[in-house]
């Protein structure tokens, strides 16, 4: 429908290199993308242009499916030469590209490439039904379950989907930090209930799910069912980085993994604004605020606001 609207509006959004003109400014930020790349070779598939035609041979690859490069290290292959130069240093550790404005550095450059848009607040990634942008591609394929009718409910931060409201409504709670239900014996937050009980167990000392393989018992059939734990047995990592190629057992730790890349800090402090990657280093700057310091030293009486402050601590009393 928003889309429609714009069908009785002028399109008022210019490229000044070709004259196109478009509804939404960021159709227009999308679309100058295909003048970043021009040259003599061009792309039969795609229309990507390349200065030399040893280039456009890699690119078609792409399409191909053809993977001719071969890591000799973990055997995984890729398409195009930079793509396998670009892998090898998640081996190396080597992070040869580096952001000029805050000195966060890359493997790759096209990490970098997707970090500086932290600054320069760029969304090129757009949806073609609603006109709401993204930096980050993925979050765009999440977004679009929405208009897909598979999941109608969208969070406006990440992009995830949802098929009930109530699920949007508890998965909030992760950027906000505004849990629903609170567990009593430890303070840790939850968006469902059902979580929470599961969490409860644990308290309880209740594992009645056990592991065939080797017997390692858990308080929820869920941990087996989604195949976690047996993937510590058959070292199984079907999750892997687009960016630099690096792999995970769970799919949370790839999401996570992949604000290493894109700079992105979706969860902001209720009280002073600042931001952060990873839920758990905001609870824990939480606690700044309000003075608790729930990790206590078992030597002396000393006390700290997180588990890192109380390892650092060098209490006087246990030498």
């Amino acid at each position: 429908m928003l889309t429609h609207r714009t069908t009785h509006f002028d399109k008022t959004f210019i490229c000044d290199v070709c004259g196109k003109s478009f509804y939404h400014a960021g159709h227009l930020t999308r679309h100058k993308l295909v003048h970043r790349e021009v040259g003599p070779f061009r792309c039969s598939t795609c229309g990507k242009g390349f200065t030399q035609a040893a280039n456009l041979r890699g690119h078609q690859a792409i399409h191909t499916g053809e993977r001719p490069f071969t890591c000799g290290v973990c055997r995984k292959t890729f398409s195009q030469r930079g793509g396998l130069r670009a892998h090898l240093r998640t081996h190396t550790g080597e992070r040869p590209h580096t952001c000029e404005q805050c000195g966060n550095s890359f493997s790759s450059k096209s990490g970098l490439t997707v970090h500086r848009r932290v600054h320069t607040g760029e969304k090129a990634f757009v949806c073609d039904t609603c006109g709401k942008s993204f930096s980050v591609s993925a979050n765009l394929r999440r977004h679009r379950l929405v208009h897909s009718g598979l999941r109608e409910f969208g969070c406006d931060v990440c992009g995830c989907g949802f098929t009930q409201a109530a699920h949007l409504k508890a998965h909030r709670a992760v950027h906000t930090g505004e849990w629903a239900f609170i567990c009593n014996a430890c303070g840790k937050g939850f968006g469902q209930r059902g979580a929470l009980l599961a969490h409860e167990r644990s308290h309880a000392g209740l594992k009645p799910h056990g592991c065939g393989e080797c017997g390692k018992s858990f308080s929820t059939s869920a941990s087996l069912n989604a195949k976690l734990h047996e993937r510590t047995h058959s070292g199984e990592k079907p999750y892997v980085c687009e960016v630099c190629g690096k792999r995970f057992s769970v799919s949370q730790n790839l999401i996570r993994h992949k604000r290493v890349h894109s700079g992105e800090k979706p969860f902001e402090c209720g009280v002073c604004g600042k931001r952060f990657s990873q839920n758990n280093n905001l609870k824990a700057h939480l606690l700044v605020h309000s003075g608790q310091k729930p990790f206590s030293c078992s030597s002396c009486s000393r006390s700290c606001a997180s588990m890192r402050s109380l390892r650092e601590h060098k209490c006087v009393s246990a030498e």
